[in-house]
């Protein structure tokens, strides 16, 4: 009944588990270069962007929350 053939839908998530892995591994592997290559400022500005990110989904979360709440309760 699935589009996807049986093999595709046990064999990706494993594989794209371990690429994103590899690709965790290197990005920290070589966060060094990737510091001296954006430098003082390029830090600054991704440090704030993450920032900003994680109080968007932080928001997001709450905003959740309160319309399940909503939803269950009315």
């Amino acid at each position: 009944s699935s589009t996807f053939a049986d093999w595709v839908l046990m064999g990706a998530p494993p594989l794209i588990f371990f690429l994103v892995a590899v690709i965790l591994w290197g990005s920290l592997r070589s966060s060094g270069a990737i510091m001296r290559l954006v430098g003082k400022g390029g830090i600054e500005a991704i440090s704030r962007l993450m920032g900003f990110l994680l109080v968007c989904m932080g928001v997001q979360f709450i905003i959740n929350g309160i319309l399940e709440i909503i939803k269950t309760y009315h």
